[in-house]
């Protein structure tokens, strides 16, 4: 990544292929990058296209794991993993496994 404000004020994202990205302010001083003209695919996999491989109770459980990592400020899933299974969590009852599945 480069950044010379005297160049240009824009922050350029070298990436391995030799493309750039380059990320300009905003109006506000964000800096973003325009993907305008970016052609990209993205999957997307819904909850309701794989809801019926789980469980009533599994995906109640795994509802409850993802409830509890908003509750407590959104750790990494490897964070909650390791505070679950440390019982560093009182009266936790999800399990690495309904983390997993959340």
């Amino acid at each position: 990544m480069t950044f010379d404000i005297e160049l240009e004020d824009s922050f350029v994202v070298h990436k391995g292929n030799g493309s750039k990205h380059v990320f300009k302010p905003s109006k506000k001083g964000l800096y973003y990058f325009d993907m305008t003209n970016v052609v990209r695919t993205t999957l997307v996999t819904t909850v309701d296209s794989i809801m019926n491989k789980y469980s009533v109770r599994r995906y109640s459980s795994a509802k409850k794991a993802h409830f509890l990592q908003s509750t407590i400020g959104r750790p990494s899933t490897e964070d909650l993993i390791k505070y679950v299974k440390d019982n560093m969590i009182p009266n936790c009852n999800i399990t690495r496994e309904d983390i997993i599945c959340a």
